[in-house]
């Protein structure tokens, strides 16, 4: 075998030798030919000369059979639906296909039913579960049984989300400025008018928005409408003048009048609304604006901008990181306007400067903010890069407008847009020189602020988007996505030097009416101390899809209305319509998911069918609880005794259906500290412990003897107001216990409290428990479908008896680090239960309340701690 291997092969001997280095193609397919001919005529015998493939023999179903294929075409032709002329007929999801890929400039797409479709409706309908909401179509979220909360948590931490909020639209007013505001003062509380020096004045220039209730016309104590957010249009360039001085620079200008008067012009307006309540919004805007016409005689349009604009909200603690990279401010008009002339220079210090002459001028210059439109547009283009690149550093509520590059572009333009990319494309001996521009890293935020306390000479120069404001303005849309790709394609074949097959005149023919670059408009989210603040971008309808494909590229998680409210919860903030129990919005939206329980209990059987509760929460049950004032805190024990010296027999039938339709009334639920300060001085006789002032962290307010006799005079309290004002709280579990969406907060009595504050461990762990015979006949539903609160009849039974005070709107969401749950309170009860602790703990300095809180579906009562949000806050009107 050794021998073997030594040896060479005689095998290699007579190898073939091998291929030439060349080979010339023709030649061999020449020699090949009769070999192919013969066997393509083998083929095409056996195939009858038809080389497709049928696709219905792809599929592993039995659609290809001849049975079916001819009785379906028979059964076509007998229903007419098969056309005479022999023309097939285009499927329906094709024609739904190229429906749902148009991208008009205005409006939604429309379904057959008259339901709307966003823009990004075939995105969401291939990830998430839709529901019919509202008019539209929405993403409710991820396809399953609602879980995934915990993930959503952690990217709210560390990433970014990104929801499609155009169902939320504007409602445009235009008129002269002082009609405008006595329309609104008609139906905004808040009024816009309120501290106008201090708050209202970077509002009034547009450089900020505001949060608002809107209400029906001069009621502000009627039901809710929606909470909305507003924003006014800077002033235009001629809406105000100065008289100009003696300057050089003001030859160069054209648009200062002659005699230098002020002039006011008509103003505009837009007012964001829910889709839930969009037409009852407006139909009380056009009413406040006819009875403005009507009083005054000026007149004040009030026009709706339904499928015109789109909104993005982008949240999470990288949502500035995200923007910086999705939106790249245009320079317009920088490289022609310095090769043409030396008139302009850049230095960001504190102020802007422009160079006339060999001069500087500062910006805030009246003669040079009156400049020509590609001056003014040329400064803010740069000066914008800047202020985008620092944009964790602008105010809360600062609204800036943009004109960015198309974002699909931006891959191919190469790095992220800079102060410093703008800067050096101006190569000129007249800019500052490095020197200079490296103060631009000193003092930034006073900088950026310095921007929006001038409101009245920055104002057009941040937030004037006059392609956004103008609707008569026709938008262009974005290129197609075929524009876009053949001309990467044919990038890409000069790249690799080859021939274009391609005429490239027929791609750069189909660009007519399409654009590169878009308008928009950022507002920032108020800064509340978290991470799920962020942005929200306002663009033309047209361009919604490609910035949210962007944004989705770039790394940003979607969400839908579930996932929403999950973030609201989770940082205090309430969700309409979910937490506003005082708009019809809220009863609507509760009524249609009774409904909808009911239809999925029926599928199951009777025996399975789990317990009915009461949807939307029986909020007239708490005026029961009211009627009996200071005896929901008594022990029944105590009670019962009480009553029997005083010759009283207690109380223990039900109250009748007949009783709680008599003490019906509506929520009626404060949003400011000033609206609850009336609350308790007319109705209340200013005796109840709430402190909307913040009072209650003053050092020297429990060293007032009146302090005591407050607290005396509430412990008397019996029937205060029949009218009950609920307040928004925070609950927080004591040690354990999930609150669940509806729970009923219950009042403690004062054995409750004191083995709350027993410091032996085996009675902490005694949970007070009622009867499951009770827990289902806590709350019963009459043949109306009315609920109602009934009482028990049994003495024992009526030991574990608690009164309701309020109940939850949004419970906790489940892998939150620190779970809180979102209810309304009666504030008067809530006062009471204040004393009643204060009494006997005598811990007067915790502003927190105790409580109990019962599931609806469970027997356990578990311990929380209620913080009502108007005693840390001025105004409870932010919202998601």
């Amino acid at each position: 075998m050794a021998s073997n291997r030594s040896k060479p092969s005689s095998i290699s001997s007579s190898a073939p030798p091998p291929p030439p280095r060349t080979l010339n193609v023709q030649k061999f397919a020449e020699s090949r030919a009769p070999e192919l001919e013969s066997l393509h005529e083998i083929v095409a015998g056996r195939l009858g000369h038809d080389f497709r493939i049928q696709r219905g023999k792809r599929r592993r179903t039995t659609g290809h059979l001849v049975a079916k294929i001819r009785r379906r075409k028979r059964r076509r032709v007998l229903d007419g639906h098969e056309p005479e002329d022999g023309v097939k007929k285009v499927s329906r999801r094709a024609r739904r296909r190229a429906e749902l890929q148009e991208n008009p400039l205005i409006g939604f797409c429309v379904s057959g039913d008259g339901t709307k479709r966003l823009r990004t409706h075939l995105w969401h309908a291939k990830r998430f579960t839709m529901v019919k909401l509202w008019g539209f179509y929405l993403p409710l979220g991820l396809h399953g049984r609602g879980r995934g909360s915990r993930s959503i948590l952690k990217r709210l931490k560390s990433g970014t989300l990104v929801h499609d909020a155009s169902y939320c639209c504007p409602i445009q007013l235009d008129g002269p400025e002082d009609s405008i505001l006595s329309v609104l003062k008609n139906v905004l509380l808040p009024s816009p008018s309120d501290d106008f020096e201090k708050l209202y004045k970077p509002i009034a220039n547009g450089v900020c928005y505001k949060n608002a209730m809107l209400y029906h016309v001069g009621n502000h104590q009627s039901r809710l409408i929606a909470p909305v957010m507003y924003m006014w249009r800077p002033f235009n360039r001629g809406n105000t003048h100065n008289r100009i001085g003696q300057d050089p620079i003001s030859d160069f200008c054209s648009m200062a009048p002659e005699n230098g008067l002020s002039t006011v012009s008509s103003r505009q307006l837009w007012i964001w609304i829910h889709a839930a309540t969009f037409n009852e919004g407006f139909d009380a805007l056009r009413s406040a604006c006819q009875n403005q016409m009507d009083e005054s005689g000026v007149s004040v349009s009030c026009s709706s901008l339904v499928g015109q604009l789109a909104k993005l909200d982008v949240i999470g603690s990288k949502a500035n990181q995200a923007i910086k990279k999705l939106l790249c401010p245009v320079p317009e008009h920088v490289t022609s306007f310095l090769t043409d002339s030396k008139k302009v220079g850049f230095s960001f210090n504190s102020t802007l400067h422009i160079l006339y002459n060999d001069k500087f001028y500062d910006r805030s210059n009246q003669a040079v903010s009156r400049c020509s439109d590609s001056i003014d547009d040329t400064i803010s283009q740069v000066e914008k890069s800047y202020v985008i690149h620092h944009a964790e550093r602008l105010p809360s509520c600062a609204v800036l407008s943009l004109k960015v590059y198309d974002p699909r572009d931006l891959p191919s333009m190469g790095t992220e847009c800079t102060p410093e990319v703008a800067l050096s494309s101006l190569q000129d001996d007249n800019i500052p020189d490095s020197n200079s521009l490296a103060e631009i890293s000193v003092n930034t935020e006073d900088r950026l602020t310095s921007l929006w306390s001038e409101p009245e000479a920055n104002g057009v120069f941040l937030s004037n988007s006059e392609s956004l404001w103008d609707s008569s303005d026709k938008l262009n849309p974005p290129l197609q996505e075929s524009i876009l790709s053949a001309e990467k394609h044919l990038k890409r074949l000069e790249f690799f030097c080859l021939d274009q097959s391609n005429n490239p005149t027929s791609v750069i023919g189909s660009r007519d009416g399409s654009s590169r670059s878009c308008p928009v408009l950022l507002l920032k989210h108020k800064d509340i101390g978290n991470s799920s603040m962020g942005w929200s971008i306002i663009l033309p309808l047209s361009w919604a899809k490609v910035f949210w494909v962007a944004l989705v590229s770039h790394g940003a998680h979607a969400i839908g209305l579930r996932e929403r409210q999950w973030i609201a919860c989770n940082n205090g903030l309430p969700s309409f319509p979910f937490d506003f129990p005082d708009c019809e919005a809220y009863s609507t939206f509760m009524a249609a998911k009774c409904t909808e329980a009911d239809r999925n209990a029926e599928l199951h059987p009777p025996a399975s069918r789990p317990l009915k509760v009461p949807i939307p929460p029986p909020w007239d049950c708490v005026m029961s609880t009211i009627e009996r004032g200071q005896n929901i805190i008594e022990d029944h024990q105590t009670l019962a005794i009480h009553q029997a010296d005083q010759g009283e027999v207690p109380s223990m039938n039900p109250i009748s259906s007949l009783e709680q339709a008599t003490l019906s009334v509506q929520v009626f639920i404060p949003r400011t500290s000033d609206t609850l300060k009336q609350y308790i001085e007319k109705n209340a006789d200013r005796h109840l412990l709430l402190f909307p002032d913040q009072a209650l962290l003053a050092k020297d307010y429990f060293s007032d003897p009146k302090a005591e006799n407050t607290l005396t005079r509430c412990s008397n309290l019996h029937h205060i107001d029949r009218k009950p004002c609920f307040v928004r709280v925070l609950l927080h579990a004591h040690k354990e216990g999930f609150f669940e969406e509806g729970a009923v907060i219950c009042a403690p009595t004062h054995t409750d409290i004191s083995n709350w504050t027993s410091s032996s461990s085996e009675e902490d762990k005694d949970t007070l428990q009622i009867p499951q015979c009770t827990m289902r006949s806590y709350f019963s539903q009459n043949v109306s479908g009315q609920w109602h609160l009934n009482l028990p009849v049994d003495n024992s039974t009526l030991q574990t008896f608690r009164w309701p005070i309020g109940f939850i709107t949004s419970g906790f969401v489940p892998g939150s680090g620190k779970p809180q749950a979102m209810a309304y309170c009666e504030a008067t009860l809530l006062s009471l239960l204040r004393n009643q602790q204060w009494s006997i703990m005598d811990k007067k300095s915790k502003t927190e309340i105790l409580v109990l809180v019962r599931n609806l579906r469970s027997t356990a009562h578990r311990r929380a701690l209620a913080t009502i949000v108007l005693e840390h806050q001025k105004e409870d009107l932010d919202f998601m």
